[in-house]
């Protein structure tokens, strides 16, 4: 290969931001660059909302626990799916290919690209045209429409350029939700008259308990530490790479559920739906123009995250440049919350979001015990790499986790599918090891491009 084809390649990887590609050691970036990464990600307005749905129920204080507690879960098993991107520097699905074979991860790429880089993509749209057009009454650019469109575009933008984007407008959008944070509990307590009585506020809708509270934490974040290792492969190290974006998430969310809280108890504003109305709430504060800047940070910084996962996830499934994926998916999901579809597809959404999370536990459970204990191997990627087709044996754990974690009348469903698929897949691939009854079918080596 001569210089210029060498230095056409390598713009090329950039341009595709190594979506199937091991992220060079030069190309990696700070523990700090990470984790202000994964914080934004979890910057949202349906995190603020869940602030606020907790405060209806819960006092004060025990919002907090329960942020702290569902959080913490969350980030403890985001932190050794973060570590396995780090340490191998692919992102969730490339490095699902050891797990669940090369087929088997290109499904679960195309379930990425319909859950998050489509579906989800264009709820979020939806739903920050309509929350600016509640906070901006009567302004052009706050009719819901218009400002889905330059939103949309917006989220595009940064998922269109590759983690660079991401990290760029995190660091903007991660101290202003800071400063949110710091303004709403003060608020809250000068409302309240002093710390004391905010902590003992009587919560204005109908009581929940502290487990409930976990729970709806859980559940609004639980799919996102999935795919961790979109981000932690840019990790200069496996334990920098875990735990930067475990302890990012974990802080963006809490301070985004306790300031969404402490606003919705500040201002006591009406509910929308069983939801305090935090645009609402915001504007009572008197935010003003900082809660415009909050608003679309918020959301940009959640949703390009959203549209990037979903790309490289699809990327993983078909020979088609990341950079066109990410406008095509893109425009999809626009077209879809311009014509008001997205409310549609959530019971899909939901649905097929029951069995994400069981695929953290199945990879988690192949990494550390199935392949080094069972097997006697070590994951590799790159051209020549050799990797099943399919593993039945994860496929099932993965269907088998999914169907009966969302069942369960106990426990938190996405930590329930988590451990189940985890247990399932590790007594699964005992038994048949023993039984001496393969469960990798097919063959499938990686070519010389990565793909």
């Amino acid at each position: 290969m001569n210089a210029n084809a060498e230095q056409l390649t390598t713009v090329n990887i950039k341009t595709e931001d190594y979506a199937v590609q091991s992220v060079p050691q030069d190309q990696r970036r700070s523990l700090l660059n990470v984790s202000i990464t994964s914080c934004a990600w979890i910057i949202s307005l349906s995190t603020l909302f869940t602030g606020g749905a907790l405060a209806a129920g819960l006092p004060f204080g025990k919002v907090i626990a329960a942020g702290f507690i569902g959080m913490l879960i969350v980030a403890v098993y985001g932190f050794f799916q973060g570590v396995m991107g780090a340490k191998y520097g692919v992102s969730t699905t490339v490095l699902a290919r050891q797990a669940f074979g090369r087929q088997g991860a290109g499904l679960f790429g195309i379930m990425l690209a319909v859950t998050l880089g489509i579906g989800w993509f264009a709820w979020q749209v939806a739903f920050f045209g309509i929350t600016m057009s509640e906070m901006f009454p009567g302004q052009w650019f706050a009719e819901p429409k218009v400002a889905m469109v330059w939103g949309g575009i917006l989220m595009m933008l940064t998922a269109f350029i590759g983690y660079r984007g991401l990290a760029a407008i995190s660091f903007i959008a991660v101290p202003l939700v800071g400063i949110l944070s710091i303004w709403g509990i003060v608020a809250a307590v000068n409302s309240s008259g002093s710390w004391s009585a905010l902590m003992d506020a009587v919560p204005v809708g109908d009581p929940i308990t502290l487990f409930a509270g976990i729970t709806i934490v859980v559940g609004n974040c639980a799919l996102g530490a999935v795919v961790f290792p979109d981000i932690t492969r840019f990790g200069k190290s496996p334990v920098k790479g875990g735990f930067g974006a475990s302890s990012g998430y974990f802080l963006g969310g809490l301070f985004c559920i306790v300031a969404g809280a402490a606003m919705a108890i500040a201002a006591n504003v009406p509910q929308f739906g069983s939801t305090p109305n935090i645009p609402a709430a915001m504007a009572k504060l008197g935010l003003g123009f900082f809660a415009f800047l909050i608003l679309v940070f918020a959301q940009w910084t959640t949703n390009d995250n959203n549209l990037y996962s979903g790309a490289l996830g699809l990327r993983n499934a078909v020979k088609v440049p990341k950079s066109i994926l990410v406008v095509t998916m893109g425009i999809i999901g626009l077209i879809i919350a311009l014509s008001g579809l997205e409310n549609s597809f959530v019971p899909f959404l939901t649905m097929l979001g029951n069995f994400v999370p069981p695929i953290a536990g199945v990879m988690i459970a192949d990494h550390w015990f199935v392949k080094p204990r069972l097997q006697g191997k070590s994951y590799q990627f790159g051209p020549g790499t050799t990797y099943a087709k399919w593993n039945i044996a994860a496929l099932v754990a993965t269907v088998g986790g999914g169907f009966v974690g969302s069942r369960l009348d106990f426990g938190i469903g996405p930590i329930n599918a988590i451990l189940i698929a985890f247990i399932g897949y590790s007594l699964l691939a005992f038994v048949l090891k023993k039984m001496s009854v393969s469960y990798e079918l097919g063959v499938s080596i990686e070519e010389r491009s990565g793909f």
